[in-house]
């Protein structure tokens, strides 16, 4: 039998990371001695290098001792440098993970070649692709796995096919605790759990995980294994040492179970799936740098030059520490949610900054006066952007927002202080525009500064003129300052952009829609589709090119929620008709049209603290406000649903509906792959297999697909005539784990209050797009999710692209980045047949694995075909 000594090192959760790294030090300064003084001993560090590298931040000495340890095979390292919920993030942010633990745990000497998933809250479906394309054959997990399932390895294939040897931790990741206590008692112990688990071996070595949540090492298990004195051979191992002795002969391998695709059943493991719902700020800050992060590579790639590598290593690995199981997931305390979501927005700060170091060769490509916008989606699309324009253009290619105040200061100034006028005035600047003309008539003076000025400023002569007014009028003289900026306007413009390229957008190249919005009181329209609002403040959505209209959208149902921040609790008690109904014109066309939904509800304040079964009889009125959008050209209707949340314990989801009754399947798009679900979940392991699911990138069930923007919890419901995909907005709960709670046996953690996850006085958003055009969701997601970068033109010749890269397939560009001594693209084909990548861009490509070995090439990108559910990756050398 293998003893596998380890800990679940959680990096942040019912304490905030620097809390938890110093008892890792504590921990770890022991460990080490213990090594050396024990050269039987061995220790896995959880799969994730971020314990030993926050340790050497604190403890840098150590690093040759941690070497050596590692050399002696006696401590393993990564190969992940976080332990992920796989859900939590999208696909890229995997792979970044396992390219920064593998890169980390190699400056130490190695890492461990298993993908070590102990304590996942379920895995999703590419995982196996994902360990592969790192040439990692071997993984190790415990939740999610099915009950079909009833050895200790099976076979876990991706949805492309490419499978993964796991070692199944069946029994928890602290199976061989119950072996040690009592002490006296280990030979019985032992003798007993081999007889009850014989099944699951086959004869082949049983082994025991030997730890849990931040245990420190047992400093005399060396000892106790040599007094045993039973007739069962007990031996310390690595993980990745016992996952070696296994058989990996083709034979064995083919004799293994098989599961497919994602693992999410609840039949030995709890999956906690509250966690997609809960704190959804998080959620959205983590989207937020992941597509600022994406989106900064690949305008860096495009753009050329000095190198950025820094920034994006810096902020990639902000966000992978931030995409821990405790950490994204918002199950910690509020300490920790704070913190995390604070790195997060350095990590789209950093995205930021990149984005402003090259926005010089952006610019170059729109005149002054005008925007460049850069469509970093691989799809070609129509690019809105908005920008301030002197005058009030009138013209069917631009669409007026707002006329702009001209006046940004008026003050009236005595005499002995007009020096202060002169100390603002910086060179040819004022007030942070450029002075066009100034004029002094009797007691007033007036300025005109403007972003763009061919004026000449003669500093000199305003200076003399002052002090000619000082000099003549008494100190307490009043002068009346006015500064203005010429008639200005905010307007919004458009036109066509090819994937990955930049245009000019300005009043002079926009581009007149070939069918206008047109908006009337409770009614857009396109040309594409059709939204109608109706008094309750649903919406009728038509696709005017099939005729297929979708009814009674966008109710909100507002449910009870008695539960944590692990699992949704329910309460007797749904609220779904508001008591007022306002209904506003925000835009009327002809690029954008919006209109915003104002509905109030009487909502209980909480849940009853006498009867926990029910909701308070003691209500607050709760406004929803739901915008919905209609942009020129986009056949999909945009939806944003928000508040200032007002009570607690609830749970707010909006209703979508499929055209469909009795739907049997979902599938929703994220992590790098499309994952089909049916109406109910697995259950059998104290926990009720609630059938919620996540969706990053789009939901479609029925004949309706849902685009969403961030991490957004799902469910297929029962509705009336049809049923409904329920998108939840908001979770509100104040506790991180309640001891008793309806729909798991156990606790998730301890009973401490969570305050900031009921949200109180919290603004929440949730933005997504009903698309009625189900075959071209991939596209659409990019469509809806970016946003193209815009800056202000400053003319001149327009720089060379250093690369082009248009995709117009349904193969996704996800990843377009500058390597050593080339540029990577990655993509994704969701489909679940094989399809063309019909990528057009300049030069030889090669495919390679996702360490960047090659593994064939040269490839023509137009017809190379990408397989079912495939990840391929493409380098191009310089």
């Amino acid at each position: 039998m293998w003893i596998v000594p380890h800990t679940h090192w959680d990096r942040e959760w019912y304490e905030p990371h620097d809390v938890f790294r110093a008892r890792l030090v504590a921990m770890l300064d022991g460990l080490l001695s213990l090594l050396e003084r024990e050269p039987g001993y061995k220790f896995t560090l959880d799969g994730q290098s971020a314990a030993i590298d926050d340790y050497l931040e604190i403890r840098p000495e150590e690093a040759d001792r941690v070497r050596a340890a590692v050399a002696r095979g006696q401590l393993a390292l990564g190969p992940f440098q976080i332990l992920l919920d796989e859900f939590c993030c999208d696909g890229e942010a995997i792979v970044r993970n396992l390219e920064h633990g593998i890169a980390s745990a190699r400056r130490l000497g190695r890492e461990m070649r298993v993908g070590y998933l102990p304590d996942m809250f379920g895995h999703a479906a590419q995982t196996p692709q994902i360990l592969r394309g790192f040439g990692i054959a071997d993984a190790s997990l415990w939740r999610g796995v099915p009950a079909s399932v009833d050895k200790h390895a099976f076979s876990w294939e991706g949805l492309d096919g490419s499978a993964v040897r796991v070692e199944y931790l069946w029994d928890g990741y602290g199976s061989a605790l119950k072996l040690f206590e009592p002490l006296e008692k280990l030979p019985e112990l032992i003798d007993a759990y081999l007889d009850e688990n014989a099944s699951w071996f086959d004869g082949e070595a049983v082994a025991g995980w030997y730890g849990t949540d931040h245990m420190a090492p047992r400093a005399d298990l060396v000892q106790i294994l040599r007094g045993y004195g039973g007739d069962v051979e007990l031996r310390i191992g690595t993980v990745d040492e016992v996952i070696a002795s296994r058989d990996h002969s083709p034979e064995a391998l083919a004799k293994l179970p098989v599961v497919r695709g994602e693992l999410r059943s609840h039949a030995r493991g709890n999956l906690l799936p509250g966690i997609f719902s809960i704190r959804t700020n998080l959620k959205a800050a983590m989207a937020a740098a992941e597509r600022g992060m994406a989106t900064a590579e690949r305008l860096d790639a495009w753009v050329g030059g000095v190198s950025r590598t820094a920034f994006f290593e810096r902020g990639w690995g902000l966000i992978v520490e931030s995409t821990a199981h405790d950490s994204v997931t918002g199950c910690g305390v509020d300490s920790t949610a704070d913190e995390v979501e604070s790195r997060l927005r350095v990590a789209a700060q950093t995205a930021d900054g990149v984005i402003d170091i090259t926005a010089p060769g952006l610019a170059s490509h729109a005149p002054v006066g005008s925007v460049a916008a850069f469509n970093q989606s691989g799809f070609p699309r129509q690019v809105q952007a908005e920008l301030v324009v002197e005058g009030a253009p009138s013209s069917p290619s631009v669409q007026l927002l707002e006329e702009l105040p001209t006046v940004i200061g008026d003050e009236t100034i005595a005499s002995r202080d007009l020096p202060k006028v002169v100390r603002r005035i910086h060179g040819q600047e004022l007030f942070g525009k450029h002075i066009r003309s100034w004029s002094w008539e009797g007691d007033d003076l007036e300025f005109v500064v403007a972003d763009i000025t061919d004026g000449d400023f003669d500093l000199a002569d305003f200076v003399a003129v002052l002090n000619d007014k000082m000099s003549s009028s008494d100190e307490d003289h009043p002068f009346r300052v006015v500064t203005r900026v010429p008639a200005t306007s905010r307007v919004l413009v458009a036109r066509p952009a090819a994937g990955m390229s930049a245009v000019a957008l300005g009043p002079d190249s926009a581009v007149a829609p070939k069918a206008p919005v047109v908006v009337s009181a409770g009614r857009l329209s396109n040309g594409l589709v059709e939204a109608v609002v109706a008094e309750a403040g649903t919406v009728t959505v038509t696709d005017l090119r099939t005729g297929v209209t979708l009814p009674d959208a966008l109710r909100l149902v507002d449910d009870g929620d008695r539960g944590d921040s692990y699992n949704y609790g329910p309460v007797d008690g749904p609220v779904d008709a508001p008591a007022s109904v306002e209904i506003t014109v925000a835009e009327e066309g002809p690029l954008r049209g919006r209109i915003v939904i104002r509905r109030t509800y009487p909502l209980p304040v909480e849940v009853d603290a006498s009867d926990r079964s029910r909701r308070s009889a003691v209500t607050r009125e709760q406004v929803v406000d739901t915008l919905v959008e209609l942009r020129a050209g986009e056949p999909f209707l945009r939806v944003t649903v928000s508040l200032t949340n007002q009570v607690g314990d609830h749970r707010l989801r909006v209703m979508v509906p499929t055209l469909r009754q009795g739907v049997t399947e979902s599938a929703s798009a994220g992590q790098y792959g499309l994952t089909v679900r049916g109406r109910t979940a697995e259950g059998g392991w104290g926990e009720f297999p609630l059938p919620t699911f996540p969706a990053t990138r789009f939901v479609t069930a029925g004949e309706v697909g849902v685009l969403v923007d961030k991490l957004v919890e799902y469910e297929v419901v029962d509705g009336e005539g049809t049923d409904d995909i329920a998108l939840t907005v908001l979770r509100s709960v104040g506790m991180m784990s309640v001891n008793v709670h309806p729909l798991r046996d156990e606790p998730a953690g301890s009973q401490f209050p969570v305050p900031g996850a009921q949200y109180l006085g919290r603004h929440v958003e949730c933005s997504f797009a009903i698309d009625l055009d189900p075959d071209r969701l991939v596209e659409h997601s990019d469509v809806f999710r970016l946003d193209p970068v815009t800056v202000p033109g400053r003319g001149g010749e327009p720089t060379e692209p250093a690369v082009a890269f248009e995709t117009t397939g349904q193969v996704a560009l996800e990843s377009l980045r500058r390597v050593r001594g080339g540029v990577e693209a990655r993509l994704v084909n969701y489909s679940p047949v094989a399809r063309p990548l019909a990528v057009a861009a300049e030069g030889t490509w090669v495919v390679t694995d996702l360490t960047g070995a090659v593994v064939s090439g040269p490839v023509d990108l137009a017809t190379l075909e990408v397989g079912a559910g495939q990840i391929v990756t493409l380098r191009r050398e310089s």
